[in-house]
């Protein structure tokens, strides 16, 4: 019983190593959010090494936004389901190299470049890569990352 407690507690410290909670945002982050989700239910702020983050529900669904440590609005993203990614992109992913990888996850990201991003996460046998879209199909980016223990 003692082995589960401590592994729950390690467990529990790892999920929360690089972020704690704070009260120092930067204002320019607070007028952000409160101009652009005046009725979101927040939670609280995290501070990581990079960036200030708030996680919140707005019409029922969980969202992330992001700030940079100057406060300016870096991104908000939140999970959508495979149905609600654009037409143009899936015909995209189905004519690339990573056709016949398993899809893991579907976000949109919105950003002060672009309004609507498609963020999809997908996994071989050995590899991860996260393919960042535009609604039109176009790829902006690609991180490709090898699976760990291969």
């Amino acid at each position: 019983m003692k082995l589960l407690l401590n592994l729950l507690a390690l467990g529990t410290a790892t999920l929360v190593v690089g972020q704690k909670t704070t009260t120092n945002v930067p204002p320019a982050a607070k007028a952000h959010f409160a101009q652009h989700y005046p009725k979101a239910k927040a939670e609280e702020w995290q501070q990581g090494a990079k960036h200030f983050s708030i996680e919140f529900d707005l019409r029922g669904e969980g969202y992330k936004a992001t700030y940079a440590a100057d406060g300016k609005w870096v991104r908000t993203e939140h999970d959508i389901a495979k149905t609600e990614v654009p037409l143009a992109v899936t015909k995209a992913l189905k004519a690339s190299k990573y056709a016949t990888w398993d899809l893991d996850d579907e976000e949109e990201h919105h950003t002060p470049e672009h309004p609507s991003v498609i963020k999809l996460k997908l996994e071989s046998p050995t590899q991860k890569v996260e393919l960042f879209y535009l609604p039109d199909g176009k790829l902006l980016k690609e991180e490709l990352k090898n699976r760990k223990g291969t």
